[in-house]
């Protein structure tokens, strides 16, 4: 079966999102996870959580910003 579209888009809680993109090689400092979360929410429009697809949106714009 595998993972679908529909996993990559379901909204998760902040600490599963950190969890699931630290297993994958994506360690971030607080301060900027926290504030890659935020702009990750204000895409999604989704309460407090948001998905795969929005926090990798974000990954790709603010990764390399210190």
């Amino acid at each position: 079966m595998g993972i679908t579209e529909y996993d990559f888009n379901l909204p998760r809680p902040k600490e599963d999102i950190k969890s699931l993109f630290e297993r994958i090689g994506y360690s971030y400092k607080i301060g900027k996870f926290n504030a890659m979360y935020n702009r990750a929410k204000e895409l999604t429009g989704a309460g407090e959580n948001v998905s795969v697809r929005s926090f990798m949106m974000v990954v790709n714009e603010m990764h390399n910003i210190e």
